[in-house]
């Protein structure tokens, strides 16, 4: 990937609209992309989350007496 350095004349192609979206030469550019996880994803990442709590609790409350 190699980079290149914008002049000021190539500046001059931003626009912005009354709403503050970016335009490059009158086309929009995408400033974020939307993540969208599959259901089996979903549970891997629930049963992850469910554990790696689960390993912080204990330690808490064995510390406590409470198991």
């Amino acid at each position: 990937m190699s980079f290149q350095t914008i002049s000021m004349e190539a500046l001059d192609n931003f626009q912005l609209d009354e709403h503050g979206r970016l335009y490059w030469k009158g086309e929009a550019v995408i400033l974020e992309k939307k993540l969208t996880l599959q259901t089996y994803q979903i549970i891997l990442l629930t049963l992850g989350t469910l554990g790696a709590l689960l390993s912080g609790i204990h330690p808490f409350g064995q510390s406590f007496g409470w198991w």
